[in-house]
């Protein structure tokens, strides 16, 4: 599109909201006489009326309208594009206040937040724990990460990963017990159950069926019940019996060896992770990178599995 052409376009949106061409004009920093001649530019380009002109009035054409609709949007998108670049260039700052999940806070994402501030020398970080959904504005919050389905309407939501169940045993247990083949399997170990806190029965077992992905799940039995992953955890590496935990609690124990997994194959894509903040219209720089950082370190790799 020509600059002149481009210009005019501005001219007469300026004049349909103002509702003159001296107001316009004023708005501008141009002469009433340059935006008239601007917009009988563009009329005469198009080959159409976009304003009504009488002596005491001043109003949109039909043709007129339908074509302010279409330009206000497309302006409105070059203002927004022109303030993302600048708000990406500026250098992030100021202190970032920020609540994580306690398990996938705690093992995966605050022990790499030094990388973040040591990128951004300016940016400091206050991070809470919480595993119930905190309300940011009323909290002073600048995001919360969340597992699972956001349901706040007021949030803007950015999805940077998703949790894979993974069922794992010490190499102790495994070398007294064997390792199961298959989820029906389960019935002969003893399984670390999970008892959630707001129901009455044990947490099944979550699969996946072998290059179908069909989801489906398992009851399993065992001696002990918690209701504490954490403590899940440490039951397993104590080689109490086999555990079921989301992949990123049990991925450093699985690289140092303390963990060895099985039934990979039946391994289940599980709920959403997301970086939830406040809706506003401009994301704050200390929050876009945060954003990225955290979709970084959650990254999945070719095989499905988080970075």
């Amino acid at each position: 599109m020509a600059t002149d052409r481009l210009g005019s376009i501005l001219a007469f949106v300026r004049v349909a909201e103002l509702g003159s061409f001296a107001h316009a004009a004023r708005a501008l920093g141009i002469s009433a006489s340059a935006v008239s001649k601007s917009v009988a530019r563009l009329e005469d380009h198009l080959g159409l009326r976009l304003f009504q002109r009488t002596t005491r009035a001043l109003s949109l054409t039909e043709d007129g309208r339908t074509f302010y609709g279409r330009c206000a949007k497309i302006l409105e998108e070059l203002d927004e594009a022109e303030r993302s670049m600048r708000e990406r260039a500026s250098e992030p700052s100021g202190v970032l206040r920020v609540e994580l999940p306690t398990a996938l806070g705690r093992t995966v994402i605050a022990p790499a937040l030094g990388r973040l501030t040591r990128q951004y020398p300016q940016l400091k970080v206050d991070a809470s724990f919480d595993d119930h959904l905190t309300d940011p504005i009323q909290a002073g919050l600048d995001a919360l990460v969340r597992i699972g389905e956001p349901r706040d309407l007021r949030l803007m939501v950015r999805r940077v990963g998703t949790v894979r169940y993974v069922v794992c045993g010490s190499p102790a247990y495994l070398a007294a017990h064997g390792a199961p083949q298959t989820p029906e399997d389960l019935k002969d170990f003893d399984c670390i159950r999970r008892l959630p806190r707001d129901a009455s029965s044990y947490a099944p077992w979550k699969f996946a069926r072998p290059g179908t992905d069909a989801a489906f799940q398992r009851k399993v039995a065992g001696t002990l019940s918690f209701d504490s992953n954490d403590v899940i955890l440490d039951a397993g590496l104590a080689g109490t019996g086999l555990v079921q935990l989301h992949d990123y609690m049990a991925r450093p124990h699985l690289r140092s060896g303390q963990l060895v997994q099985v039934l990979d194959a039946y391994a289940a894509s599980g709920p959403p992770i997301s970086v939830l903040f406040p809706s506003n219209r401009h994301l704050a720089p200390k929050v876009r990178v945060f954003i990225d950082f955290v979709a970084d370190i959650l990254h999945p790799n070719d095989d499905g599995r988080h970075a």
